[in-house]
């Protein structure tokens, strides 16, 4: 781990691999410890050099409240964060790779720094604030984290509503690591000024910006927390994309790491990926 000082921020960030390979950036979900990607920093360490961080004002020395109202919270200063790990790791171009979340800052940098990234791939993204059908986990929660914002008493009466219901449908193997932003009531406050941004951006313009550089995009047929129309939507909206739709395979497995999945990301790094759109 290292510690990536920010404007008014201390950013933690990872790297695994040998520097000098070729190189990933992962963005993950906003609020998510970096452990929760752990199997694709080990599966990407073998041949690349790569790299992320976790989300500012929510891990290490956390400070006052006072500190962290002071912090740009918005989907601008989370893609800066992401460029300002590239430049820490001394990175000046890189495959970008964003998951649920992470993939609204990932768009959002690379429509900004478009040279800094030869392709992107988008996982199982969370399109909530795009025009688009979301589920009903999409809806609620963006409700919830909108009155959340409103105060932290708020976010207090909200957090020891969803807490309870929120940790009891995780897998035990990653359950700590998920529910990390639910902690304590100021984390959850924290964690709510942040995820609301991704969750009510549009990327639309973003996908303008970036027709012509290569994507992949990947969902599955089942995921009940992102809809997959969004993914769906965000492939059309690029002309070069390759969409995969996984038959089976919900939210949370996409940070596993799967056999099935590392093979379709390797395939598209190295170029082998299928050149028109398949489902």
């Amino acid at each position: 781990m290292d510690t990536i000082p920010r404007a008014g921020a201390t950013l933690r960030g990872y790297s695994a691999g040998t520097p000098g390979s070729p190189a990933v950036v992962l963005a993950s979900a906003c609020g998510m410890p970096a452990g929760l990607c752990e199997p694709w920093m080990r599966e990407l360490a073998r041949d690349h050099h790569v790299v992320t961080w976790e989300t500012r004002g929510l891990f290490g020395d956390l400070g006052d409240g006072a500190g962290f109202d002071a912090l740009p919270t918005d989907v601008d200063a989370q893609a800066a964060d992401l460029l300002a790990v590239m430049d820490h790791y001394g990175l000046p171009s890189a495959h970008l790779m964003g998951l649920c979340g992470g993939a609204v800052i990932a768009l959002r940098a690379a429509s900004g720094r478009p040279g800094r990234f030869g392709s992107l791939s988008l996982w199982h993204g969370d399109w909530s604030g795009s025009p688009g059908p979301v589920t009903d986990h999409q809806d609620n929660l963006r409700a919830l984290l909108g009155m959340a914002v409103q105060g932290r008493e708020d976010a207090a009466m909200i957090n020891s509503a969803l807490a309870e219901s929120t940790r009891a449908g995780l897998p035990a193997e990653i359950a700590d690591l998920v529910f990390h932003p639910y902690t304590t009531d100021e984390l959850f406050y924290r964690y709510s000024a942040l995820t609301l941004p991704t969750m009510t951006e549009d990327s639309t313009p973003a996908l303008a910006a970036l027709r012509t550089m290569p994507a992949l995009v990947v969902t599955s047929e089942d995921d009940r927390t992102a809809h997959p129309d969004g993914s769906h939507l965000v492939a059309a909206a690029l002309p070069g994309a390759v969409l995969r739709v996984e038959p089976t395979g919900d939210h949370l497995s996409v940070f596993g790491a799967g056999p099935r999945l590392r093979r379709i990301l390797a395939d598209f790094l190295a170029g082998t990926a299928p050149l028109t759109p398949q489902v």
